[in-house]
């Protein structure tokens, strides 16, 4: 067999022409044919995009360019994923000397396949930086007045929610509002500043898969004071969290919106006299990294499972969802077009950051080392380990990757095309 360290040496096309192949790897055009031994097999979704996109984007191209700029690369990454054509791995088996292309992925957080190792990672970034105590999930949501005001401009927007959010908790941690003598509302602050721990979650869909931007957090169930005291926060005021996390909010549209805002604003106190929805009731998780997977696989992915598409013929697609409201199962059939702009509605910029860190998640505590984590230190590298293509590919389908499909003997890396 030719040395390896040869064969990386010399350019394809010689290696290439020095061989003979019962099947042509080359399209007519001079092109890799994505066909020859990459092993693909497209999805649903990936499907829909290749066929209709294009018309898609020809037909809705100044709505597209507006409100999602960067639809047009990230829907190609998509239609490109694992096919040649955003590179790929050549490997020889030196047994039956054939070789076998492994194309490279996108890395999308829109894609379902690349997306689904994107969640593992983040799940794995959260778990390496929490500490070993109970979490409790919180969602705040938004009425349906409001939605359309984070959808553009998108960036801007979501922040404010984020802010929020974070401004929300602090306060109900640290501030209370008691009526005085007078029955005047004042505000105390505690002589303690306490640090509250906890991750922020950004969905943008709901299961019917209508904008509905909210946010989940993971809050630890502790405080740790200025004071380097830690204590139990298992307490968390219902009426506290909606009402204010309500005006916070408000506020901050206010400042952001012109005058036009304040007439809704007026309404929307009105109608919620209780504050906006927000869930808190103790979930119980199995562990804290059920908590982490269960909210943490609806970021960074295309927001419907290729599982939930009952049908598509070509032209149309039809899809499922349980309604959270009756609980009942609806399918919904829309043409293939229209499936794509439901789907880019939540399409996030690139560099977007969905998931975020606060309190003593976000800047560690001058108790840090004296917490305990939920992942020691030592088994960081290792179980960074497992997210690797290899592994994680042998773990999930039994089969090492880089062996060959025809006598799985392990193959030798050739080259890396471009």
């Amino acid at each position: 067999m030719e040395n390896i360290e040869t064969i990386k040496e010399c350019n394809f096309l010689d290696f290439y022409n020095s061989r003979t192949y019962n099947a042509n790897c080359f399209n007519d055009d001079g092109s890799l044919n994505k066909n020859y031994n990459s092993f693909k097999s497209t999805g649903i979704i990936a499907q829909i995009f290749e066929e209709h996109w294009d018309s898609t984007y020809l037909a809705n191209k100044q709505l597209i360019d507006k409100f999602r700029p960067n639809a047009p690369i990230e829907v190609q990454k998509i239609i490109d994923c694992y096919n040649k054509n955003l590179g790929c791995s050549l490997y020889e088996c030196p047994t039956c000397h054939d070789i076998v292309f492994i194309g490279h992925t996108c890395k999308s957080r829109f894609c379902s396949s690349c997306g689904y190792k994107y969640k593992n990672q983040r799940v794995e970034s959260v778990l390496q930086t929490a500490y070993n105590c109970q979490h409790r999930q919180i969602v705040f949501t938004i009425p349906e007045q409001l939605r359309k005001y984070f959808f553009f401009p998108f960036e801007n927007r979501i922040n404010i929610l984020f802010q929020a959010v974070r401004d929300t908790i602090y306060s109900i941690l640290n501030e209370s509002f008691k009526k005085n003598k007078n029955g005047i509302l004042k505000k105390y602050t505690s002589k303690i500043k306490y640090t509250p721990g906890f991750f922020a979650f950004l969905h943008t869909f709901g299961r019917d898969l209508k904008w509905n931007p909210h946010i989940h957090i993971l809050i630890a169930e502790l405080k740790l004071g200025n004071n380097n005291s830690c204590m139990d926060w298992k307490f968390f005021d219902y009426d506290a969290l909606s009402k204010r996390f309500q005006k916070i909010l408000l506020d901050f549209l206010s400042k952001n919106l012109d005058k036009s805002f304040s007439k809704l604003k007026q309404q929307l106190f009105i109608n919620y006299p209780n504050g906006f929805y927000v869930y808190a009731e103790p979930k119980k998780f199995k562990d804290l990294k059920s908590g982490v997977e269960y909210v943490t696989r609806y970021c960074g992915r295309v927001p419907i499972s290729e599982n939930r598409i009952v049908n598509y013929d070509g032209n149309n697609v039809t899809f499922s969802y349980i309604n959270h409201n009756d609980n009942q199962y609806h399918e919904v059939s829309v043409c293939a077009s229209q499936f794509i702009l439901i789907l880019l509605r939540h399409l996030l910029p690139s560099q977007f950051k969905i998931i975020r860190y606060y309190g003593f998640y976000r800047k560690k505590h001058s108790l840090h080392s004296k917490m305990i984590p939920f992942i020691k230190k030592h088994c960081h590298i290792f179980r960074k380990q497992l997210l690797k293509y290899q592994t994680s590919i042998s773990l999930a389908f039994n089969r090492n990757p880089y062996n060959c499909p025809k006598c799985n003997t392990k193959m030798n890396f050739v080259l890396c095309i471009n």
